[in-house]
């Protein structure tokens, strides 16, 4: 039994409506009018909804079948025989509050399509929808004419696992007089519990319901077949090597519009992209889970292999496309850029990529930070990639400063790892760049990248080996680990699991190392904590996540070594 959401104006109808019509007269109003209907008159009013409304001239077409429709409507068939006839209605709504399916009539109550505040005014469903609890609305209560002779009670639907609100039952009826619960409440409660259990009884994986069709889609055969659903994606080898980046993302986007439109699922493929696509949906219950897509190459012959992008590029999150379409819109003009970010983002990958092909000067301040005699003999036309300038000595940034002052427009591309405060030399430097610095997001940031940039990283299989995959729990940890190594690390599981893994299948949550195994850390780590784990997690991918020799090359013992990693796990 839920709470009930209802006020006090039920106790007290004539005064209310005495108070609703001034209202609509635009006349002060007398005192004890509850502030909650007080607020829904005013919000009918602000969303321009006429007191005087009448029924709609045209029923527009229902939303399609859906899977809360087809869980409620065997319940509700049983149930509005029990209503009898023209005493009251039965409405089913989605989360929308789009009607679904009626049943029943009573005096006063026109068919309506659509229960929303913003199309009717107040009313319970609506009330329900938002209080996530009953809610009931009398009389006067509603902002229409039409309902003024109306009472209606109204239960939330809520999905069985997420708690979500897929919809509202509601059953209104001839005004009711004395106090609540409306008469039928206790009904509409049994009904919303009866479509959750139907809902629940119905509900399968949707990860299994892709992969069947996945497996229905192949027959065993070497079939270009792509299963995906927006957040999942199954790829046979043959897609994989017929399918380019750009051509999964036009599928990602497909299958996410099939799934939130009732548009027909069509995949229009970039021009080059070598092959066609023959799209078919994937149902549950009548809801659209995802989309198969059978990959065929085009006429002109089977393409060769696709090129790779650099592994530490890929991604097609909203935070790295800006970032690599920001740094490549300032990399065009012969001006110096500054990419910054924490280490392993991909700052020095990202630099080749500008810089493109031919003769490239580099200089490493890592490696030695006095490059006082390197910066000054450098010929200003000629590009150059200056990594780790936080280690540069201040002699050097003085003499970059002033090469800056007398070069403005260097072809120059600078990476910068924060850290430690900077001197003033390297302010002036970096304030100097400001305008023209991009800051790559760390991995975190970007966790959706993650299943491209693990296709990307994994090493191309033996001829006749199957590709690195990934079971769904192992790609959630992956995707909950907080990687302050980012990419870089991402790419030492990557490399560790394909070198030293002897079993076959997918990769298992079970397989990754133990830090990543276990999710993020509780609590947030100091700068030394995170560059000591840093140099852990690096020991035990170095050694195939054997701990009594990552223990032996750091120095301490295995006990010490498991005591920090649960430690670093909160």
């Amino acid at each position: 039994m839920t709470t009930t959401e209802t006020s006090r104006a039920v106790h007290a109808l004539p005064p209310l409506r005495v108070a609703r019509e001034r209202f609509l007269a635009g006349r002060p109003l007398p005192d004890g009018v509850p502030e909650e209907v007080l607020a829904a008159w005013r919000r009918a009013r602000f969303f321009g909804v006429p007191h005087d409304l009448k029924e709609p001239a045209a029923d527009p077409p229902r939303p399609v079948e859906s899977a809360l429709l087809g869980a409620a409507r065997p319940v509700l068939e049983r149930i509005a025989p029990a209503l009898g006839a023209g005493n009251s209605v039965l409405l089913l709504t989605d989360a929308r509050l789009r009607v679904l399916w009626t049943s029943g009539s009573t005096p006063g109550l026109a068919p309506c399509p659509g229960l929303s505040e913003q199309e009717v005014g107040h009313n319970s469903a609506a009330l329900a929808l938002r209080s996530r609890r009953r809610a009931e609305v009398h009389g006067p209560e509603h902002f229409l004419d039409v309902w003024q002779d109306v009472s209606a009670v109204s239960v939330p639907v809520l999905a069985p696992k997420s708690g979500q609100a897929l919809g509202t039952l509601t059953i209104a009826s001839h005004l009711c007089g004395g106090r609540p619960p409306h008469p039928q409440a206790a009904l509409a409660e049994a009904a919303a519990a009866s479509v959750e259990a139907a809902l629940l009884a119905r509900a399968g994986r949707p990860e299994q319901v892709l992969l069947d069709a996945y497996l229905r889609a192949t027959r065993g055969e070497r079939r270009a077949v792509a299963v995906l659903d927006g957040r999942n994606r199954l790829i046979s080898a043959a897609a994989e090597r017929l399918a380019t980046p750009e051509v999964l993302r036009v599928l990602e986007r497909t299958a996410m519009a099939a799934r939130h439109t009732d548009a027909p699922a069509i995949a229009e493929l970039p021009e080059g992209a070598g092959c066609s696509a023959r799209i078919d949906l994937v149902r549950q219950e009548g809801a659209i889970l995802g989309i198969v897509a059978v990959l065929e190459p085009q006429d002109e012959g089977t393409p060769g292999p696709r090129p790779r992008r650099l592994p530490c590029l890929a991604g097609s999150s909203l935070p790295w496309r800006y970032a690599v379409e920001r740094a490549a819109e300032l990399a065009r003009s012969p001006e110096p850029v500054l990419l910054t970010g924490e280490r392993g983002t991909g700052k020095t990958a990202l630099a080749r990529e500008l810089l493109g092909p031919g003769d490239l000067g580099l200089v490493d301040a890592a490696e030695d930070g006095g490059l006082e005699r390197d910066l000054a003999q450098w010929t200003a036309g000629s590009p150059l990639l200056l990594r780790h300038a936080e280690r540069l000595t201040q002699p050097a940034v003085a003499t970059l400063n002033s090469l800056l002052d007398t070069h403005p427009d260097a072809r120059l591309l600078i990476t910068h790892t924060p850290g430690t405060p900077p001197g003033p030399c390297l302010q002036r430097l970096l304030d100097k760049l400001a305008a023209r610095t991009v800051v790559l997001p760390p991995l975190r940031e970007r966790t959706e990248d993650i299943r491209e940039l693990l296709a990307a990283l994994a090493p191309r299989p033996a001829p006749g080996s199957p590709p690195l995959t990934w079971t769904l729990d192992a790609l959630r940890a992956l995707e909950q680990h907080p990687w302050p190594g980012n990419v870089t690390e991402l790419a030492h599981v990557v490399q560790a699991l394909a070198e030293h893994r002897r079993v076959s299948g997918p990769v298992r949550r079970g397989e990754l190392p133990d830090t990543v195994r276990a999710g993020a850390a509780a609590r947030p780590l100091s700068p030394m904590e995170h560059a000591e784990r840093a140099a852990i997690l690096e020991t035990l991918h170095r050694h195939g996540g054997n701990k009594s020799r990552a223990a032996a090359a750091l120095g301490i013992g295995r006990a010490t070594l498991y005591r920090k990693l649960r430690e670093y796990e909160g």
